[in-house]
């Protein structure tokens, strides 16, 4: 069983005295702002804390701006995934204000974005930009601010960002094109990449990384079609009447979270016949033509997890100055198909930031077991 964390613990540590932690740790005076911030900072590390000595780094609470698109389902498992980082991250004097925009809305941003700087009262920014390169002006501006900036989903690689969280576009690509290699077997024919909107960065990135793999394996497959559907009425349309009745069809690469229902819904009707489907992220919708092998595979990207790590990570860093783990945060790629669909992958990303947090969050019964002085303590502080 591990040991039990003490001030005392704590003291040794630093060198200095039982009464000086506790004073730092309660908000007492007699205490310099640098040494209260070295002993809350080691008492994390540490594994014992107590809330509210959080608040005391810099004795005024830290703003935060998050701002990504709406109205589908992968946005609303990034809203969830913010929703509770905004909850955790109350309980450390973080305020969060959420912006969402219409989709991959560059013109959006860019307004947003204006006014945000012109207020100029923000330490942090999270945002989904919507162009790989078009807004490194903001972010570097913010940036010249001290405006700490991450990334999330899609990324502004060559801005002064201070990371990112998301998938690996070119991998989740490549890996796509091994799929299609492993179950088309060597045939020759034509591959169709189906996408809400060809000008997202996130979209581009995966279709760009499917085709360096058919090219660099020397593959007898044709990936220069790129076929635009708005929403899954539009892919259930060009689907039946237009992308079916190519002859030398071979499979159909969704690469983004629209379109999967009506691309399954289409094939379902006229039959899927040798075709090969992978489609992107995982809702409800189409977990159906998982299951009955009419799309083959999914790549699950963690929707969850892009929202509260992002915000989690960006909060470590203005409290207490603790760089991010990487520059890039790349989440796994995950591959699902009807063999391995109820592994229950919504459940498992929440699973995970309980233990992915600033700190543990006891229960009040733990708190007391583990955190209170004992009696030798007390004497000592007083």
């Amino acid at each position: 069983m591990r040991k039990k964390v003490t001030i005392k613990d704590i003291a040794q540590e630093l060198n200095v005295s039982v009464a000086t932690v506790s004073r730092a740790l309660n908000g007492e005076k007699g205490v310099s702002p640098d040494l209260r911030k070295k002993i809350i900072i080691k008492a994390q590390n540490m594994g014992y804390f107590r809330w509210p000595s959080l608040n005391l780094l810099n004795g005024e609470s830290k703003n935060m701006v998050v701002i990504f698109p709406e109205n589908d389902y992968f946005w609303e498992r990034v809203e969830k995934g913010v929703e509770d980082a905004q909850e955790l991250l109350q309980h450390f004097g973080i305020e969060i204000k959420v912006f969402r925009t219409a989709g991959h809305n560059l013109a959006q941003q860019n307004q947003l974005l204006e006014n945000i700087l012109q207020k100029g009262n923000i330490d942090g920014l999270a945002l989904v930009p919507a162009d790989f390169t078009q807004l490194d002006y903001f972010i570097n501006a913010f940036y010249l601010q001290n405006v700490a900036v991450a990334t999330f989903n899609v990324d502004a690689p060559l801005s002064k960002r201070l990371f990112y969280v998301g998938q690996n576009l070119n991998q989740a690509g490549k890996a796509t094109g091994r799929i299609f290699n492993n179950l088309l077997n060597d045939k020759e024919g034509k591959i169709s990449i189906l996408t809400s909107n060809k000008r997202a960065p996130s979209h581009m990135g995966r279709w760009q990384g499917l085709i360096d793999f058919v090219h660099k394996k020397g593959l007898p497959l044709d990936v220069s079609q790129v076929v635009e559907a708005k929403d899954d009425e539009e892919a259930y349309q060009i689907t039946k009447d237009k992308l079916l009745e190519e002859k030398d069809l071979l499979g159909i690469f969704v690469s983004t979270a629209f379109g999967n229902i009506g691309v399954g819904k289409a094939l379902k009707e006229k039959g899927k016949k040798d075709l090969v489907v992978v489609g992107n992220d995982l809702g409800e919708g189409w977990i159906p033509y998982i299951k009955e092998g009419i799309i083959d595979c999914c790549l699950f990207q963690a929707p969850y997890l892009q929202g509260y790590l992002t915000l989690v990570f960006l909060a470590k860093f203005l409290l207490f100055e603790e760089n991010p783990p990487n520059k890039n945060i790349f989440l796994p790629i995950i591959p699902v198909f009807s063999e391995n669909l109820d592994g229950d992958l919504l459940s498992f990303e929440q699973c995970v930031t309980r233990h992915a947090s600033l700190s543990y969050q006891f229960s009040e019964k733990d708190t007391r077991e583990e955190f209170s002085l004992s009696i030798a303590e007390q004497k000592e502080v007083r």
